[in-house]
């Protein structure tokens, strides 16, 4: 189970800790859906790739859900596979 928002801002963090999470490259996005979807084109042309794995983390099933369905929207994935653009096909 993932801690709550609440209790997680609750847990000691040493000093180590806090300077370990704040070097070296982000390992998240976080903002709007198009601030996401910014940031994985760019990460995946970073490294040339065309897929990308996703992974919602939050204390929360529905808005978790609801993450992935405001990701889906930024890269116009609808659900029947009408209208899909990957990140191949999709500009910075």
């Amino acid at each position: 189970p993932l801690f709550s928002i609440e209790d997680a801002e609750a847990l000691p963090v040493s000093r180590l800790e806090r300077m370990q999470l704040a070097q070296g490259r982000p390992k998240r996005l976080v903002g709007a859906p198009d601030r996401i979807r910014a940031g994985l084109v760019a990460l995946a042309a970073d490294h040339d790739v065309d897929e990308l794995i996703v992974l919602t983390v939050c204390h929360d099933p529905a808005a978790r859900r609801r993450s992935y369905e405001l990701l889906a929207e930024a890269f116009a994935l609808h659900n029947g596979g009408r209208r899909r653009s990957g990140l191949g096909s999709v500009g910075g």
